[in-house]
């Protein structure tokens, strides 16, 4: 995955969070029902999306000022390590 296209993942994640505390996103995941309408409910939503939207924010900053070789040389579950050793 190419940097630009990992930032505009995470844009979107941050667009979908942003959208889902506003009141009609709100009571669309209600009418969904995914949540339940309550202010308990509602504001414990509203924390933890604030949260994770700092935190894509965060990784979108990193991803900016990372390197292009920093990128590539990372390793995940299921694919390649240039790190790793047999």
């Amino acid at each position: 995955m190419e940097k630009r296209e990992a930032i505009q993942i995470l844009q979107e994640h941050i667009s979908t969070y942003k959208n889902q505390i506003t009141d009609s996103g709100w009571e669309r995941m209600v009418h969904a029902g995914i949540v339940r309408n309550n202010i308990y409910e509602k504001l414990a939503f509203r924390a933890d999306a604030e949260k994770q939207i700092q935190a894509y924010e965060m990784a979108i900053k990193a991803l900016e000022n990372s390197e292009a070789e920093e990128w590539v040389d990372r390793c995940y579950l299921g694919s390649p390590c240039p790190y790793q050793h047999n």
